[in-house]
């Protein structure tokens, strides 16, 4: 690989941080917290296949997360070799994050997570696992711009859709396909909780008191999870890196830096 591609941005100097932005939205969430970051780190900020520049996935049909990984290792040998980092991602960013720290765990410096839906780690039967199987059912089955009102409307208030431009709901209804293979991806991992015993570096788990118990629930699940884990509530919701990011984001460019 001789040259990056699309959807990655690299900017700053010193240790590497690798950032991964939540579904429905690009690497331009963590903007501001790089140019926090950035004078003593490297930023490494990942659009998500189908997200921003990134390419579209490709073979729809056999996606899962090590599509992501097998592209994020490529980006991560080009910029940094073997070289450890530090791990950002919010949501679905934050799951394929978290895949990747079960995975290299002794590459990572640090693991920042704001609730990651690593939804698989729901015990199957529980009332959590029904509902996070139900939501992707009930999105999977809407057209895309009801799609998106749904799982807009979830993760922020009810209304919230149609309080949006009619161009970025039109932006959001058309990236529904995309979403659909994040919720693939989420719940066709393997990898168990006693497997986040390998993660042994310092890891803090957000979670916003304003979110859904669903995130709540699973941020907590996984952060004890953890041998070095520790839970971060803030008075945020479940998109506080977006929609409260000057709450949220100086938080974690504390922690990290």
């Amino acid at each position: 690989m001789t040259t990056l591609p699309k959807g990655v941005y690299i900017s700053g100097q010193g240790p590497a941080i690798v950032f991964l932005h939540s579904s429905l939205s690009t690497a331009k969430q963590w903007i501001p917290l790089i140019n926090h970051l950035k004078d003593k780190f490297t930023c490494i900020n990942i659009d998500i296949l189908g997200y921003g520049n990134a390419d579209k996935v490709i073979d729809e049909a056999n996606y899962d997360f090590n599509v992501e990984l097998t592209r994020i290792r490529l980006i991560l040998a080009h910029c940094i070799a073997e070289q450890p980092y530090h791990l950002v991602g919010h949501s679905c960013g934050g799951a394929i994050a978290l895949k990747l720290a079960v995975e290299q765990p002794n590459q990572l410096l640090s693991l920042s997570l704001y609730e990651p839906v690593a939804f698989h780690l729901l015990t199957k039967g529980s009332a959590e696992r029904e509902e996070a199987d139900s939501f992707a059912f009930k999105v999977a089955d809407l057209s895309n711009e009801q799609a998106a009102q749904l799982f807009t409307d979830f993760w922020n208030s009810k209304g919230f859709f149609n309080k949006l431009p009619a161009k970025l709901q039109a932006m959001m209804a058309a990236d529904m396909q995309k979403v659909n293979l994040d919720f693939k991806g989420l719940i066709s991992e393997s990898y168990q909780l006693t497997d986040l015993a390998a993660i042994t570096c310092k890891a803090t788990l957000y979670s916003g008191l304003q979110s859904p118990h669903l995130s709540q629930f699973l941020a907590e699940k996984i952060a004890n999870a953890l041998p070095n884990g520790y839970l971060c509530q803030l008075e945020a919701g479940h998109m506080g890196p977006i929609n409260q990011a000057e709450l949220v984001l100086k938080e974690m460019a504390e922690r990290i830096g």
